[in-house]
């Protein structure tokens, strides 16, 4: 019998979504799971991500493992596979109790217990309040109404504890438990979270309410991890799943610093703004091993990224690709289509704008502007005139419009995604988009490419975020790879 189970659900079709889930293991259920066992507490975890069977599967980890807890974490498209797990454990395990938390619930905590059936929602980051829960639960230490950040039922009523203020000290935190998921089988087992929360207030994203304020880890705990995973498992190739890696330049220079003093065969890549995309500070990623760097652009149309609240010039987006291109790594742009302020005019812009970036050789990507339950553009959906034409919330992915605005119908919106998509496959299909010379598999493999890494930058940026758009060309420090 062990104390708690810890379940990952899978993500329902279409493929391109539920693919997704392969990529890593679930990070959170595995800060979690390593706090509590080092407290004393013995936890187990599924990911039934990878199973075809996930009712079947988690039965049978039931009936193996006993568990006097049942923990699940949801997203908004997993909700409803979520309940039906839930079920699984209610008919087979019934003495069970049942947990819940995630971003959805998060916000949608009283539908999780009145109509779901969760015994406790967890809200926000939940370390501290897993903590504190076990102990109430399984060694009788105190009442639910004790512990801050979570929701209940008490005969028959809600009840929401008070908040609980977000760890700003995150290296107190163990590292995530990853033995207890099948690293080999993930396309990305080398995800790493440096740091969380994001300053930016995009309306469209959680990052500022679910995560709130800005809090990162120290750069030597940050590389122990990538030693620890290197070392343990094996694995060379790491992704930041941090909102923005770059947000305090001096940490991340200091990463890449301790990461060239470690001299391990490994690479990298991680997500920045376009703004902070300056020559130095992305000479220094590429000197310390980063490949591909994942950049918000969202629009072609500088009305339409204000309004999002994204604080970027179009300039800056021809700056990133031209700097990051000639140091050997990969743009992969972003971009959103159906954002209130989104026109049919507005949206011909950015498909212009991800074309011309796929034609220097950029990644670029389109996904829909989707109303997630706790962001801003959920919440205050009247204000920006979005009209919710779905409530199923497994219609509520990135390649699904589930909403029509303004000036959009929702069709629209869909076909926008549609001609953004095949812009993409035909880039691929025209062999414009290839792997960066500097990726892993390609310096490291049998036929390894004998790439050289750009020395790291005699002098920094000072830190500094521009407060000008940039002119579209740069001397450039470095020129890594003939392009």
């Amino acid at each position: 019998m062990v104390d708690i189970l810890f379940v990952n659900p899978p993500t329902p079709s279409p493929d391109e979504h539920a693919g997704y889930n392969l990529n890593a293991p679930p990070l959170g259920i595995g800060y979690l799971a390593s706090i509590l066992r080092e407290n004393g507490f013995d936890v187990d975890a599924i990911d039934l991500a990878f199973s075809d069977a996930p009712i079947h599967d988690l039965r049978e980890k039931l009936r193996e493992a006993e568990p006097r807890v049942v923990g699940f974490y949801t997203t908004t498209v997993t909700y409803y596979v979520t309940e039906r797990l839930l079920q699984a454990v209610r008919n087979d395990h019934p003495d069970a109790i049942t947990w819940v938390g995630g971003p959805h619930v998060t916000y949608e905590y009283e539908t999780a217990l009145r109509q779901s059936g969760f015994d406790v929602v967890f809200l926000f980051e939940a370390e501290h309040s897993a903590l504190a829960v076990a102990r109430i639960q399984l060694r009788g230490k105190g009442e639910l109404e004790d512990a801050d950040g979570i929701a209940f039922l008490r005969d028959g009523r809600v009840i929401k504890t008070a908040p609980r203020a977000r760890e700003k000290s995150l290296d107190i935190f163990p590292y995530p438990a990853r033995d207890l998921f099948p690293i080999k089988k993930y396309t990305r087992p080398g995800s790493i979270m440096s740091s969380r929360g994001c300053p930016v207030k995009c309306i469209f994203c959680i990052a500022s309410t679910f995560e709130d304020a800005y809090r990162y880890r120290s750069p030597e705990n940050v590389v122990g991890e990538l030693k620890e995973m290197y070392h343990r498992w094996g694995i060379d190739d790491y992704y930041f799943v941090d909102n923005v890696f770059t947000t305090h330049r001096a940490r991340a220079r200091e990463i890449c610093r301790l990461i060239r003093e470690a001299d391990l065969p490994i690479g990298w890549y991680c997500v920045s703004r376009v703004d902070y995309a300056t020559p130095d500070l992305m000479q220094d990623l590429a000197s310390a091993g980063c490949y591909r760097i994942e950049l918000g652009v969202e629009s072609g149309d500088p009305a339409v990224i204000g309004g999002m609240k994204k604080h970027i010039a179009l300039d800056h987006v021809y700056r990133a690709a031209d700097v990051i291109l000639n140091l050997g790594m990969q743009p992969m742009f972003t971009f959103q289509v159906g954002h209130p302020h989104d026109t049919l005019d507005s949206i011909e812009a950015t498909l212009r704008l991800a074309e011309e970036m796929r034609d220097m050789g950029a990644g670029a990507y389109l996904s829909v502007t989707t109303p997630y339950p706790g962001a801003p553009m959920m919440i205050d959906r009247e204000q920006y005139g979005i009209q919710l034409e779905t409530s199923n919330w497994e219609e509520f992915r990135w390649s699904n419009p589930t909403y029509s605005t303004r000036n959009l119908s929702r069709n629209d919106i869909r076909k926008a995604i549609y001609r953004g998509a095949v812009g993409m496959a035909r880039t691929l299909a025209e062999g414009k988009f290839q792997d960066p010379p500097s990726a892993p598999w390609l310096r490291f493999g049998p036929n390894g490419n004998g790439v050289r890494l750009p020395p790291p930058p005699k002098a920094g940026d000072g830190g500094s975020v521009p407060t000008d758009a940039p002119a579209r060309k740069v001397a450039l420090p470095v020129l890594q790879v003939a392009r």
